[in-house]
């Protein structure tokens, strides 16, 4: 709409029309509305245009008609001024003429556009606070768990402290069951775990260099707090020996593990005669030496005793002399359980005085009388 103050030929741009100068039209409207004829009609012509020869709108703002005792500012029988009166504006008329207009409500005129809200900017508060809420806790948990991580990095630091620290250390340090094991071992052993901490003490080492001493079967080492530690010690028990072709003496246990190589020879052990592999200690003999160390752990007490000796001959068979000179061939060494169970039977029913050769190599029991 401009803005520009022209106006029509033959209009005023404020005009005040009386009641009688209002079509009879009009007037029948009104009564039908109010219920009473009109006493005073205030209007107000607004008009406007765009520019000379295009067609001019014009907007009409009717004035509340009201009784003149009832306005404040006036006295009775004096009609009421215009800034008096009470104004409802029209809806606006459009300005094409082709667009049908709503007059059903006379009273109601718009003589300018409403504001429309702008609402590409508005936002709902409720959104916005959710947002900042979300947020908070967002930084509240980034914060909460790099506390935790702090308080879990110092403890750890606190441990390691603590581990370390010369109150744990190893001052007692007590070794049981060592009797044939090298004393080096012993001492390189306790120089590994001596004022070492118990929490950080290094067994696993500790461990190892006495497994490599040919006496040592196993180790167990445990730790007692604050500041003690057990070495557990099992050694090796030998069973048998026979002599190598170095003519030294090799002692085997029942594994068949060669725990020594002596000079000398020993009288504890029964004796596997013949001559066998110059094996060093720690390694394993022949298959043929273990065989006869766990028969000679398999015999029964009451027999035990009458053995002298075994024998194993350059083709593997093995052999048991007694101490009547009662010889037992138990020929390669398999199934010696079963044949040695045999033996043992025929031994409970004979006098072992009366046999000269008791064979079980073929699995029964063949008998040679003196």
């Amino acid at each position: 709409m401009s803005n520009d103050n022209t106006t029509p030929p033959g209009h005023d741009g404020d005009a005040s029309v009386e009641v009688g100068s209002v079509s009879p039209e009009v007037l029948d409207e009104l009564s039908r509305l109010f219920g009473d004829e009109p006493e005073t009609v205030n209007v107000t012509v607004v008009e406007a245009g765009e520019g000379s020869g295009e067609t001019v709108t014009t907007f009409v703002e009717v004035v509340e008609i009201i009784d003149d005792s009832s306005v404040p500012g006036t006295s009775a029988g004096k009609p009421p001024t215009h800034d008096d009166a009470l104004v409802l504006p029209f809806r606006q008329k459009p300005a094409d003429p082709s667009v049908p207009s709503n007059y059903g409500d006379p009273l109601i005129v718009i003589d300018e556009e409403p504001e429309l809200a702008d609402t590409s900017t508005d936002v709902d508060p409720r959104f916005e606070e959710r947002r900042r809420a979300w947020a908070r806790r967002d930084r509240l948990k980034r914060v909460r768990w790099l506390k935790i991580a702090g308080v879990l990095a110092g403890l750890f630091v606190f441990l390691l402290v603590i581990m370390a620290s010369p109150l744990f250390a190893v001052r007692s340090l007590t070794f049981e069951g060592n009797v044939y094991t090298a004393k080096p071992s012993i001492e390189k052993v306790r120089k590994i775990l001596k004022g070492t901490s118990i929490f950080t003490a290094d067994t696993t080492r500790a461990r190892s260099v006495l497994l490599a001493d040919p006496w040592v079967a196993d180790v167990r080492i445990t730790t007692h707090f604050p500041s003690g530690v057990v070495v557990e010690i099992s050694e090796r028990v030998p069973v048998v020996w026979y002599v190598g072709t170095d003519n030294k003496a090799r002692m085997v246990d029942a594994r068949g593990h060669v725990i020594d190589v002596l000079e000398g020879f020993p009288t504890k052990y029964l004796q596997v005669k013949g001559t066998g592999p110059a094996v060093k200690a720690g390694d394993v003999a022949d298959d043929a030496y273990r065989a006869a160390a766990q028969l000679v752990l398999a015999l029964p007490d009451e027999i035990r005793p009458k053995v002298a000796a075994l024998d194993l001959s350059p083709a593997g068979e093995l052999s048991m002399v007694l101490k009547g000179d009662t010889l037992i061939r138990f020929g390669t060494p398999a199934d010696l359980q079963n044949k040695l169970v045999a033996v043992i039977v025929l031994l409970r029913r004979q006098d072992p005085k009366t046999i000269a050769v008791i064979d079980v190599s073929a699995g029964d029991p063949t008998v040679l009388s003196r």
